[in-house]
């Protein structure tokens, strides 16, 4: 170790060192007061170039106030002489009815060009007609009787002062103009007139333009009411402005006839900055002239001078500062040189013992070689790992040693790191072994290389640890990925560590390399995706504030733009220190999930609704039955002519169109008679074509686009035809004005998923009916009840809310599948989904002429019927034409009644379902009893499956409430 120079090397005590303390306090209070003396000199500079500053702009802002003053004195006075010696020649000449034209515009015209702030003289009689003026070009006689001035002196006609109007725009020139005016007596001292001066408001412009008040000052004239007349510069807005509020009129005017004052910033009626204003009254005029400068321009080159002042004490202060602090460094550093002299030496033997120590302890094998190659000195395991002594290393060459070599191995770091000069590594096998060698470069102080530290672990353990960590990811990853759920890992600060393929789509990040980012810088890198990333980092903190796994619904926009349903679970992982760790999320996409429970908890609802619909349509054919009996009974007893027909037939009427109601109710029920035939959809839509062109508007387009290889059901065919009355009007109501309809036929096979989609589907065939129009459309609210009865949106008293129901229970009737989609202002779309006929359509027989009845006198017929008010009516329609009737309340009591009277009942009517034994119960039993029995059924439901039977053809034996006595009638002659 060199000496330093002064220094003895004999050890110094602490009591010996110089006290450098005294000197540290006396810098550190001598910059201090220095930085205060030059601050406070520049803070008491700054406030007093403030002070001259405001009072400069306060005397500049006096001085011009002043002499707009005085000229606006000297320019009023002048045009009021003017004025003043009109009237008197008008007076002195007769007054305002004696006056020529000729003689007044001569009079007028001498007088105005002597003063050039006058832009006309005019005379106005007492109507308010302008009769002369000095204006050189003709002008039609003008109404001024709703200026100001004229209602002033109208009104004051007696007051001898002048009047300074409110500013106006001429109708004559269109410029802006004040008239100074006086009334005009006539010779009894009445109001005859007005003569005015019209003030040209650019003379006075053109001279305070000339005044320097800066950039943003500012010239007004204020009448002492607060009325503006003048503004430069001005703006047309500006004379909306009412002075009535301002500082002036309501603070400054009333203690003082002149003066000046501050407005603060936002407080100033024509201007937004701070304000110096300077006002004088006028002598002889109710004006005050105010001169004001913007506050903010007047200390700009104040602030800026003060700035710049600010900037040069600040860096003075910190340059100040800057020095002190490195003279107390350089005594901190000498104090520190005596204190660290005197442990050097012990220290280097200590550290020399303990590296040589360390050197040995490390159980890697340690070279240290010269630029040659050959090993200077190397550590006590290189005999474990190469099995070979020190002595025997030391001075050979390291490829030697290593690998039984006398040159480089391909690969060798030691001449990588002497290429690139800096450390260089390779993995060998030696023993059956892994082995990592690193070396480093040893520099001397030039920076050349000398030799290296050339450095031998055995990393066995690692690489077998690595191979098993590799399976066991390429497994997980395998496993991760075949899951179709989203899952991936983050670390403790959100970064994302590993996403499997559902994750990675789910977020559009399959082309992104996502490791090590945010959600907020994922969201940076895929747009898109923005919202779902933000949510999903909200969702992963209030994770991390429960402190446990989170389960949740979330609703996201998927990336092809649906919105999806995902269940999601939160994992927050913690390590043994309760520090957070990373969190596992799973996104389970559920959307199909919760539509397919939305569609079932809907077809549940209607198929509930359905069974309601088909329950009172049955009680209401039950009331309708003997209503339509009794008014055909009534009627059929009434004489032509009598005043009762008109009103039986009213019953009839309205009996007929409940009946329409309930049959509308047990279509949507499904409890509608069908005919089932097979027919082509397609034949059906083109001859309903002409029906449908006349009931909907003109200015409705229909368009057909119809499978041309024909849309063949099984199905009803009336039925059919009312689907697609329906859906055409229910699409018309959807428009207004013009539009577009579109009815579509095509075959498509349904499996799988599409199924699973649709309850009730199975896999086939099916045709395809869609309607499209480009109408208002409807929201979710509306979609979710569009198929319920009695539900509508149209006005009160349009529709009776059935024309969608029907549509429905017809469809799931024929096993079929509706659907809807809509949106508000871009139109609706019905889907309705027919098992395709495996079948071609059959020529259908022709139907068989039933033969005329035979007399009836001696047949007998048993009626049963739970419900009394249709037993009567019954019994009642078949013994007014000659029938014997039977009655039975229920099937026990018919059962007694046929045994008493088998011998000669021919024909059984009866109710379908009644209490305690049904109609086709009773109609077995009887059989039993009267084999040659006939049989009748009624019922307020269609047609039933469960009463058809071998020994009577549907189409005969059933007859559906509400029916005629003509109906019963035909058939029972055709059964008998």
């Amino acid at each position: 170790m060199r000496n330093l120079p002064g220094v003895s090397q004999k050890p110094v005590s602490i009591s010996e060192l110089p006290d450098y303390s005294f000197l540290r306090r006396m810098i550190i209070v001598a910059v201090t007061a220095l930085i205060l003396v030059l601050v406070g000199f520049s803070i008491w500079k700054s406030l007093a170039e403030y002070r001259l500053t405001i009072t400069g702009s306060e005397q500049q802002t006096r001085g011009y106030a002043n002499a707009l003053k005085e000229h606006a004195d000297r320019t009023l006075n002048e045009a009021d002489a003017v004025l003043q010696y009109v009237i008197e020649q008008v007076e002195e000449h007769g007054g305002v009815s004696q006056q020529r034209g000729t003689n007044l515009k001569r009079l007028l015209g001498s007088h105005k060009h002597t003063s050039p702030q006058i832009a006309s003289i005019i005379l106005v009689n007492r109507q308010g007609l302008l009769f002369a003026h000095s204006l050189d070009t003709p002008v039609a006689q003008a109404d001024v009787s709703d200026r100001d001035y004229f209602i002033h002196h109208r009104d004051n006609p007696v007051d001898g002062s002048p009047f300074l109007s409110k500013p106006f725009k001429s109708r004559i020139s269109g410029k802006w103009r004040i008239t100074l005016s006086r009334s005009i007596l006539n010779g009894k001292g009445e109001f005859a007139g007005v003569g005015a001066v019209a003030l040209d408001l650019d003379y006075f412009r053109r001279f305070y333009e000339s005044l320097e008040l800066g950039d943003n000052g500012k010239i007004v004239m204020v009448r002492k009411d607060g009325v503006l007349l003048l503004a430069v510069p001005y703006k047309e807005s500006d004379f909306a402005s009412d002075f009535k509020k301002s500082h002036l009129v309501r603070t400054h005017l009333p203690r003082s006839p002149k003066g000046t004052f501050h407005i603060p910033r936002g407080k100033a009626l024509l201007e937004s900055s701070a304000r110096i204003v300077s006002y004088d009254s006028l002598d002889d005029f109710p004006i005050v002239a105010m001169a004001n400068m913007d506050k903010d321009e007047v200390l700009s080159q104040w602030q800026q001078d003060t700035f710049i002042q600010a900037v040069l004490v600040a860096l003075v202060s910190v340059a100040l500062s800057l020095l002190a602090l490195s003279l107390l460094r350089q005594l901190k550093r000498i104090e520190a040189a005596y204190r660290v002299q005197q442990e050097q030496q012990k220290e280097i033997s200590q550290s020399a013992e303990a590296w040589q120590s360390t050197f040995n302890a490390v159980e890697n094998a340690i070279w240290v070689m010269d630029i040659n190659l050959h090993v200077l000195r190397a550590n006590k395991a290189t005999e474990k790992i190469f099995g070979k002594l020190r002595d025997e290393v030391i001075g050979h060459k390291c490829c030697e040693v290593a690998h039984n070599a006398t040159l480089h191995i391909s690969g060798c770091p030691f001449q990588k790191m002497l290429d690139t000069g800096h450390r260089a590594s390779m993995q060998i096998v030696h023993n059956e072994r892994w082995y990592e060698t690193t070396v480093d470069p040893i520099r001397n102080e030039f920076g050349e290389i000398t030799g290296a530290v050339h450095i031998v672990s055995d990393i066995t353990d690692i690489k077998e640890a690595e191979e098993q960590a590799l399976e066991s990811e390429t497994r997980m990853r395998g496993l991760l990925s075949a899951i179709p759920d989203a899952i991936f890992f983050k670390d403790a600060a959100g970064r994302w560590l590993h996403a499997n393929n559902a994750g990675r789509e789910l977020f559009n990040l399959q082309q992104v390399d996502y490791f090590g980012k945010t959600d907020l810088e994922l969201a940076e890198i895929v747009p898109e995706r923005k919202d779902a990333l933000l949510s999903c980092r909200q969702s992963d903190q209030v994770a991390w504030e429960q402190q446990c796994p989170m389960h949740l619904e979330e609703v996201i926009t998927g990336p092809d733009g649906r919105e999806l349903i995902l269940a999601t679970s939160k994992i927050p992982l913690y390590k043994a220190d309760s520090s957070r760790h990373g969190m596992v999320v799973l996104e389970r996409d559920i959307t199909e999930q919760r539509e397919m429970e939305m569609q079932l908890r809907q077809a549940q609802k209607m198929e509930a609704i359905g069974h309601l619909a088909g329950g009172i349509a049955h009680d209401f054919n039950n009331l309708l039955t003997p209503i339509l009996g009794y008014a055909e009974m009534v009627a059929a007893r009434l004489q032509p002519g009598d005043p009762l027909v008109a009103k039986v037939a009213g019953i009839s009427a309205a009996a007929h169109k409940a009946k329409d109601l309930t049959q509308q109710l047990l279509s949507f029920g499904r409890r509608q008679a069908v005919a089932t035939k097979v027919f082509d959809l397609n034949e059906v839509i083109e001859s309903f074509y002409i029906v449908l062109r006349r009931t909907i508007r003109e200015s409705i387009s229909i368009k057909l686009a119809l499978d041309p290889a024909g849309a063949f059901v099984a199905a009803d065919r009336s039925q059919m035809e009312q689907v697609i009355l329906n859906l055409t009007v229910n699409a018309q109501d959807a428009l207004s004005g013009k539009g577009i309809i579109a009815i579509e036929t095509c075959k498509v096979f349904m499996d799988g998923e599409n199924v699973r989609l649709h309850p009730g589907m199975t896999d086939g065939d099916y045709i395809l009916l869609a309607f499209h129009d480009t109408g208002c459309g409807m929201n979710s609210d509306v979609l979710a009840h569009i198929f319920e009865p009695f539900f509508t949106t149209k006005a009160a008293g349009h529709g009776t809310g059935l024309g969608l129901a029907t549509v429905y229970g017809i469809v799931k009737q024929h096993h079929g599948h509706i659907s809807v989609t809509s949106r508000e202002h871009e139109g609706t779309t019905f889907r309705i989904y027919l098992p395709a006929a495996a079948e071609v359509p059959l020529v259908e027989a022709q139907a068989p002429v039933l033969a005329p009845a035979k007399a009836h006198d001696e047949k007998t017929i048993l009626v049963v019927e739970d419900n009394e008010m249709v037993r009567d009516m019954v019994r009642e329609m078949l013994e007014g034409y000659g029938y014997q009737v039977l009655t039975a309340a229920d099937g026990n009591r018919a059962v007694e009644v046929a045994f008493n009277n088998r011998d000669r009942i021919d024909l059984l009517v009866s109710d379908i379902v009644m209490p305690v034994m049904s109609g086709p119960e009773l109609y077995e039993q009887l059989l039993v009893q009267i084999p040659s029995l006939r049989v009748v059924y009624i019922s307020g439901y269609p047609m039933n499956p469960s009463i058809r039977s071998d020994t009577l053809e549907e189409e005969v034996n059933y007859l559906q409430k509400p029916f005629t006595a003509e109906a019963l009638l035909e058939r029972v002659r055709t059964v008998l």
